[in-house]
């Protein structure tokens, strides 16, 4: 029996993952849409999902994940958890590091909707609080749905407003 190569056994795991576990149809047009509508001059630079997790709360369970923003030298940490009950309600807590007084918009936007430069329109629901001197805020009680957060500085610091790209609840 001969050895195997590290490209056969690589190519043997695309074959059953690309067998069991295929691409759903539709995904890359529809993340191609949602990138083409995204506003490059805002300047945000990376959004990455940091952690998926199922956890149990009492009696309901809760599915939550936590996405990372960066835009200049500021950080943002989003952690969204969806309840597991007839009510569906989801909860977003963030972190803005380092701490800076601005108020955050949470927009609930449809993708088909989306203005060409990526904001959204006029009859968006939306949610807005302010950041402690800690750099924490939450929402409650949010719907389900495609989510933006638009950040706002509250005095003249030379900062400027910012956006995350769209994520889900």
């Amino acid at each position: 029996m001969s050895e195997m190569t590290r490209d056969y056994l690589l190519g043997v795991v695309r074959d059953v993952w690309s067998e069991r576990d295929p691409v759903p149809d539709g995904l890359v047009a529809r993340m191609q849409a949602v990138l083409a509508t995204e506003d490059t001059d805002l300047d945000y630079e990376l959004m990455m999902l940091v952690e998926r997790s199922q956890e149990l709360a009492g009696a309901r369970g809760s599915t939550a994940y936590t996405l990372q923003f960066r835009h200049q030298d500021m950080s943002l940490l989003v952690r969204a958890a969806t309840a597991e009950d007839e009510t569906g309600s989801s909860r977003l807590d963030g972190w803005l590091a380092p701490a800076v007084s601005m108020r955050v918009r949470a927009t609930r936007i449809e993708p088909a909707t989306l203005k060409s430069n990526g904001t959204p329109p006029a009859a968006a629901e939306e949610w807005e609080v302010q950041i402690d001197e800690r750099g924490r805020f939450e929402f409650h009680e949010l719907p389900p749905g495609l989510f933006r957060l638009w950040l706002t500085p509250q005095d003249d610091a030379g900062l400027s407003q910012f956006a995350t790209p769209a994520f889900e609840i």
